[in-house]
């Protein structure tokens, strides 16, 4: 680390110089650590009346806050009457101004200023960066849960523009080891029958800060008209969908199938979230085979631990939470509390586009 080359200073005066370059000094700290500033008005200064020659007293007065800055340029008060800047010179860093002419003694000399506080911008974005550590930790104690007991977890993620996202798990290795691409990294599934004013919510965590442009379903097909929504529900901590994020505008899609899409403008940090389908009409769509879906794994330890029972696997493995009857429209601030965990051999996915 380099180090302005102070020396000891043996008995001799005070230059000047000396002076400036520890003022220099401080500069560059207070440029380094972006130091933050605030306004003071009617700010009283204590004057200085200790000199022997009482003919010099009450010209100098002090602030008790110093370092002021110079633009914009204090402003001085006497008895609240400003005082025209001729009548003085003042040295901002210092907080201090002095008169040309004596002051009375019972006159009162107050001063509107900005001035530097001790308060670094630089460390209250460190610490703000520090602070974001907790909600880091319940992200990846929420990923660890999705992990537990399961080999079909997510590993990190970071999605180019363009890439569709939805609940698929992204731990699949889409090249065979001679090159080849791996045909079950991920599988489809067509014509999933899904009814009206039904919310299907499926897991979508994001391991960084991710903006999206669209939201997409694809509809294999109906007997009419599809309207439907795509929204966002936070994670309430337990693995369970709770307040509503976002939801898209309405997508119409017609009844002979086909992509549907509409523009949005979404932002999320990295998390754990829910990403839901409202349906407005019975339709077939096309989605995620079971296999190819992020499992929400259930362990059953009561049937597990009975005595001479047969011991199946305690382990349940669901989809996502549905919902059922819940007349479309805006989509619940709050995930129905009758959802409950579902499991299918195949689901209808909805997707958001990574801007």
């Amino acid at each position: 680390m380099a180090q302005t080359p102070y020396r000891d200073l043996k008995s001799q005066d005070i230059l000047a110089a000396h002076i400036s370059g520890l003022q220099h000094d401080i500069n560059k700290m207070q440029a380094v650590l972006e130091m933050q500033t605030a306004q003071e008005t009617g700010h009283v200064l204590t004057p200085v009346a200790d000199q022997d020659d009482p003919t010099i007293r009450y010209r100098i007065y002090e602030g008790t806050i110093r370092n002021w800055l110079d633009n914009p340029a204090p402003v001085i008060y006497r008895n609240g009457v400003q005082v025209d800047p001729s009548e003085y010179e003042i040295s901002p860093a210092h907080g201090v101004v002095v008169f040309h002419d004596q002051q009375n003694l019972n006159d009162t000399i107050a001063a509107d200023f900005t001035y530097i506080t001790n308060v670094s911008a630089w460390r209250q974005s460190v610490e703000g960066s520090i602070g974001g550590i907790p909600s880091l930790q319940q992200t990846v104690d929420q990923h660890s849960l999705l992990l537990a007991n399961n080999p079909a977890g997510v590993e990190p993620f970071y999605p180019i523009s363009g890439t569709y996202l939805s609940h698929f798990r992204r731990d699949y290795n889409p090249i065979n080891a001679d090159g080849t691409a791996n045909v079950n990294s991920h599988v489809p599934a067509f014509r999933i029958l899904v009814y009206g004013n039904t919310i299907d919510a499926f897991p979508f965590p994001l391991t960084t800060k991710t903006r999206f442009n669209k939201a997409a379903v694809k509809l294999n097909s109906a007997s009419t008209n599809v309207s439907l929504r795509i929204g966002i529900y936070r994670d309430n901590g337990s693995l369970r969908p709770s307040e509503l994020l976002f939801q898209s505008p309405v997508i119409t899609i017609p009844a002979a199938g086909g992509w549907g899409m509409v523009d949005i403008d979404l932002e999320l940090e990295s998390g754990f979230y829910w990403i839901a389908r409202h349906d407005g009409a019975t339709a077939y769509y096309d989605g995620l085979n079971q296999v190819s879906a992020i499992p929400i794994v259930k362990f059953d330890a009561q049937t597990f631990l009975q005595d001479l029972a047969e011991r199946p696997n305690p382990h349940t493995f669901y989809g996502g939470y549905r919902a059922t009857n819940i007349p479309f429209g805006d989509m619940p601030s709050t995930f129905p509390a009758s959802g409950a965990l579902f499991q299918r051999s195949s689901y209808c996915s909805p997707w958001l586009v990574v801007a």
